[in-house]
């Protein structure tokens, strides 16, 4: 049987070896606290001069250029809800839809989490969305990224306190 844990391992397994070459870059945010009930919670990333460059040179074309990975690690949410993740979009909701084009994806927690756990690590391609907001001109990549949680609207209880570890952002070289 698989934990809780198993599956990023298999989803970092699935991407290959790429994903530990040393020219990665790796940006970490902080949550500052858990995200409390319908209330979305941002984190800021602080993109060195490297990151910032390699995301402003992004190419239009899906499957070019480096994988940019968003993992959002140690979530604790109760059984049932969903949390939406945005780019650069700081007033995104639970009710935002995802056709928004600052949409990364979702987590979904199926089971309640162990009090002593670690919680549930999520690994999401940030590359698609990324690429479209910089086509259309939404995203400026300068020296910060935001990384917004929004629980979807009714799948948590309003009280809910869903604890996030760390958000990382990794940008992965394309294969030469």
């Amino acid at each position: 049987m698989l934990s809780r844990r198993s599956t990023l391992l298999l989803t970092l397994a699935a991407f290959g070896s790429s994903l530990l070459a040393a020219d990665t870059l790796t940006i970490e945010g902080d949550p500052g606290g858990p995200i409390r009930g319908s209330a979305p919670k941002t984190v800021t990333l602080q993109l060195s001069p490297e990151a910032a460059k390699a995301l402003r040179k992004l190419p239009d074309k899906a499957g070019e250029g480096p994988a940019v990975r968003l993992a959002i690690q140690g979530v604790k949410a109760p059984a049932g809800t969903s949390i939406h993740v945005f780019l650069n979009s700081p007033d995104a909701a639970g009710t935002t839809p995802t056709s928004d084009s600052h949409y990364v994806g979702n987590i979904t927690s199926f089971e309640e989490p162990a009090a002593d756990g670690p919680g549930d690590d999520v690994l999401l391609d940030a590359a698609p969305a990324l690429k479209h907001l910089k086509k259309s001109e939404r995203v400026l990549a300068g020296d910060t990224l935001g990384v917004t949680l929004a629980v979807a609207q009714g799948s948590a209880p309003e009280d809910a306190s869903i604890a996030v570890d760390k958000v990382v952002l990794s940008i992965i070289p394309a294969s030469r």
